[in-house]
């Protein structure tokens, strides 16, 4: 019953947690992404700048409350070496505002250890220090504002986070938060108000609330049950939406037919033109790309275009009656990358792909699938076998004779390269669907945020009669007022005519008031 080569019964501790199983509480934090947290790249016991066991540990405060790690022996050759630049940050640092820090370590084993708890420091520990004293703490030690060691205060300013791999809200503050006063309402109760941040020059300002980005979907990003459920997600509390890829969404419009009538039809304005002028005697290559039907493959060319990544690049590998290679700035044919640094996926597969079916046909070189980079090719005729293994994102509208010429270069005796080293000296781009996008999209975010402050400003501004109520009375004021304010109410405020004579021809005596309660009592 149990893994390898045991018989037993039963599957034992090791073989639970151990080479077979992996089901222990730590095993979803070692099966995270392959690159380090930036907080954890360097070991808590050695320096920054060499990587070494350090032996005089001093720290170096950064703007946003963390910390560096180096030793005295190396950081201060690099200060004057580097005219006092911080060698991570690269910002000014100078040897006075280096913090001397304090570790406790076991006489017998040398392990470093917390001073409170005795905790040895691992990888997965969450260190602080404190800048006015340098002692070293693990965050759980230093909870009442007391340094336990020297037995003073400090502030929630003075701590200094050196690693937090787990990435919790950290304990140091960078910018100081102050809160105003309690505002007591007339119920008697205090409403605390928003938090604001103290500025240079004494000024304080409100904290604004975040914009919501145009790109937020109805959907949420699910860290928060994740983080409840799962002891390898990070601790979330705040719910959050989730947010579509900006660039896939440009690539769903481009790729989408345009509605209307008869726009369905014109792809020209989907599709981007391209001049290779090479050094074959001037020649150029026009090119039409296919933005509709492999967006990402077209939008990437186009990105390395204008970067300048394609001039001077040299057509490395040659094959007479097949196709022609470059787009490889080495110009050895196993070098370039995309513009996004990291090879993208293959669009052979997606609804009305085009296929090698004629001469002039552009597409992707590639290593197999989903290793496209920046290279590659113009076919010599049609090679129905490439098919669903490259994506073609193009073909040649101009300049047959110069793919004509190419074809017929002389090659190197055993070998594809040609014999006559031709280059692309210049890549002309004459359209380009998706810089047109991006313009009507900051066209249409800046009307949005005109509209929505147009908005904000109306719906502050007092309309003329907002303060008079429906009887006509001005809220806050007499109701005796009221004839002499406008509105539906002024006509219920006339005064009646008094009946001056009765049937006697006497004035009336004006009517007592009637009495109410008890009175003095003089009658019982």
């Amino acid at each position: 019953m149990g893994h390898g080569n045991s018989n037993k019964l039963y599957i034992t501790h090791a073989e639970h947690t151990g080479q077979f199983g992996s089901h222990s509480a730590s095993s979803g934090y070692r099966a995270k992404a392959q690159a380090l947290h930036p907080g954890n790249r360097t070991p808590f016991d050695s320096c920054a700048l060499s990587f070494q066991p350090f032996t005089h540990p001093v720290c170096a405060r950064n703007s946003d409350g963390t910390g560096t790690v180096f030793d005295l022996v190396n950081i201060i050759p690099w200060l004057k070496q580097h005219n006092n630049t911080h060698p991570i940050t690269k910002e000014p640092l100078t040897p006075a505002e280096l913090i001397t820090l304090h570790y406790s370590r076991k006489e017998a084993s040398g392990e470093i250890h917390d001073p409170i708890s005795f905790k040895p420091f691992s990888e997965h520990s969450h260190i602080v220090a404190i800048a006015t004293t340098g002692n070293v703490y693990l965050a759980e030690s230093i909870e009442g504002g007391r340094d336990l060691v020297n037995d003073v205060s400090f502030k929630k300013q003075d701590v200094i986070t050196l690693q937090n791999p787990h990435a919790l809200p950290q304990a140091s503050v960078s910018v100081p938060v102050v809160l105003a006063a309690a505002v007591p309402s007339k119920q008697g109760t205090s409403k605390s108000a928003e938090p604001t941040v103290a500025l240079p020059g004494g000024v304080i300002a409100t904290k604004a609330k975040p914009a919501v980005p145009w790109n937020i979907s109805p959907y949420s990003s699910g860290l928060p049950g994740a983080s409840l459920t799962s002891t390898s997600v990070d601790p979330s509390t705040a719910s959050s939406k989730l947010l579509w890829d900006e660039e896939e969404l440009m690539f769903e419009d481009i790729s989408n037919p345009v509605k209307g009538k008869g726009k369905e039809k014109d792809v020209g304005k989907r599709r981007a033109y391209v001049r290779l002028v090479t050094s074959l005697g001037g020649g150029s290559l026009n090119l039409e790309l296919f933005c509709e039907k492999a967006p990402k493959t077209c939008y990437n060319f186009l990105m390395l275009a204008k970067a300048g990544k394609y001039d001077n690049c040299l057509f490395h590998r040659l094959v007479p009656g097949f196709m022609i290679q470059t787009g490889d700035p080495t110009g050895t044919g196993a070098g370039g990358e995309s513009y996004w640094g990291m090879p993208f996926r293959d669009e052979h597969d997606l609804k009305g792909a085009a296929k090698h079916d004629s001469r002039g046909v552009l597409a992707m070189a590639n290593k197999g699938p989903a290793t496209n980079g920046s290279q590659f090719y113009l076919t010599f005729r049609a090679t129905p076998h490439l098919d669903k293994k490259h994506t073609v994102f193009g073909k040649l509208v101009g300049g047959e004779g110069v793919l004509d010429l190419l074809e017929k270069l002389s090659l190197k005796e055993g070998t594809e390269r040609p014999a006559k080293s031709v280059r692309i000296t210049e890549v002309v781009i004459y359209q380009d669907p998706f810089e047109d996008y991006k313009k009507r999209l900051a066209n249409k975010l800046a009307k949005k945020a005109q509209s929505e402050e147009a908005s904000k400003s109306n719906s502050l501004e007092k309309k003329e009669g907002d303060e008079i109520n429906w009887f006509g009375v001005k809220v806050g004021s007499d109701s005796s007022s009221a004839a002499e304010s406008g509105g539906v109410g002024k006509y219920l405020s006339l005064k009646r005519p008094q009946v001056t004579t009765t049937q006697n021809g006497a004035a009336d005596e004006p009517r007592k008031k009637r009495k109410t309660g008890f009175g003095d009592f003089s009658g019982w």
